[in-house]
């Protein structure tokens, strides 16, 4: 398979993959009901909120003419955060211990305990992402066959940390192998009943673009930064001759405008540019993702392809951003809804198979859900 990102099949071979019919209005009393009831448990509802919420996106999604469920519960996700939480206290405790008998040997060796609770840190949020997927893949079923994933969340984790690691050293040169190479590493450790998901991507297609990307937005940051210290030099040297004038205080409050016009501008070109390359990040991802069906005949291959473009990529974000600040949060189900349309929308899939070949998976299922990247990233939904 081409490395490159390949275009959209011909509208005659391609098809969406999905279809969501959820209506705006119900998800808003979803998401009203569980915040009363968070509200009157002091948060405690809340892992039953996403639960429900799950229900309803998953209900309301079709593949194939054919609904999803989710079976998951509130109960697996509170005990499982309950349990990562008694996981991090112990874990705390344990490093302030080390800590304690340490310094009283010797003050550098004391440093040693705190190095590695952070690394472990950082490792365990990447095995968190890895073991949430593998809940809600195990929590999902389509014409009762459910999904799953092989592997170990620990040792995605450790290639986390070392990709992170990697990033920092080649000053962010290496960011696309991570982000790519993580990706593609939770797709091919995903599974369906009997089918298996295959992706190909190759971050060094990619690179060139997160370099344009980077530049991009350090060449905005010095125009900003210096066409703001041009157009109020003349106030800013009276500040730098004489701090405590009158004349200072005055020219500090005539550049605060200045200073949020050039972060709004900021914050708007470059997130023009980081569209763009997360555009060409999920064609690259999705436009070399397959999944492999066994039949009787040996294998059935559906190749996906995405329509997304920076530019309705963009009206997404931006608009979902915008709508749950003047909401003041309250946005929320449309957020949803509309990301749940766009994802419906812009998936497309080619290639038939015979739904009666898939078979259900023999993948372990989870006891307990996502408790850690609760723990560690609160307000996943």
């Amino acid at each position: 398979m081409s490395q490159t990102a390949n275009p959209v099949p011909a509208a005659a071979q391609v098809r969406p993959v999905l279809v969501y019919d959820g209506d705006v209005g119900d998800l808003f009393g979803v998401y009203l009901l569980n915040l009363i009831f968070s509200i009157l448990t002091f948060g405690i509802f809340r892992f039953w909120a996403i639960t429900r919420l799950r229900r309803y996106l998953w209900s309301h999604m079709r593949f194939e003419n054919t609904r999803f469920t989710y079976t998951g519960k509130g109960s697996e996700i509170f005990l499982g955060f309950l349990l990562a939480m008694v996981i991090l206290i112990v874990f705390a405790v344990g490093i302030g211990f080390s800590y304690a008998m340490l310094r009283e040997s010797h003050p550098v060796l004391a440093m040693l305990p705190v190095v590695f609770a952070y690394l472990a840190l950082f490792a365990l949020f990447g095995a968190a992402h890895f073991s949430a997927q593998r809940y809600r893949l195990s929590r999902t079923e389509w014409r009762g066959i459910r999904g799953g994933m092989t592997g170990s969340a620990l040792a995605y984790g450790v290639k986390w940390l070392l990709f992170f690691f990697l990033s920092i050293i080649t000053l962010y040169q290496a960011v696309p192998w991570m982000q790519v190479g993580l990706v593609r590493r939770r797709i091919n450790a995903s599974r369906f009943g009997s089918a298996q998901f295959r992706c190909d991507s190759r971050a060094r297609h990619l690179y060139l673009t997160w370099l344009a990307t980077l530049v991009g937005t350090v060449v905005l940051m010095i125009v900003i930064f210096a066409v703001g210290i041009a157009s109020e030099w003349a106030s800013l040297s009276r500040v730098f001759a004489d701090p405590d004038s009158p004349s200072a205080g005055i020219a500090i409050r005539r550049s605060i405008p200045i200073i949020i016009i050039g972060i709004l501008v900021f914050l708007i070109f470059s997130g023009l540019l980081a569209t763009w390359y997360y555009t060409r990040m999920l064609r690259l991802l999705l436009d070399n993702t397959v999944a492999i069906v066994p039949s009787p005949s040996g294998q059935d291959t559906l190749r996906f392809a995405t329509t997304v473009t920076a530019g309705n990529l963009l009206w997404l974000v931006a608009g979902n951003v915008l709508i749950a600040i003047f909401t003041f949060g309250f946005g929320v189900p449309i957020v949803l809804h509309r990301t749940a349309k766009y994802i419906a929308r812009t998936t497309l899939m080619t290639g038939t198979f015979d739904a009666d070949h898939l078979v259900q998976s023999t993948l372990a299922r989870p006891t307990f859900g996502e408790g850690f990247l609760q723990a560690l990233d609160p307000g996943i939904v």
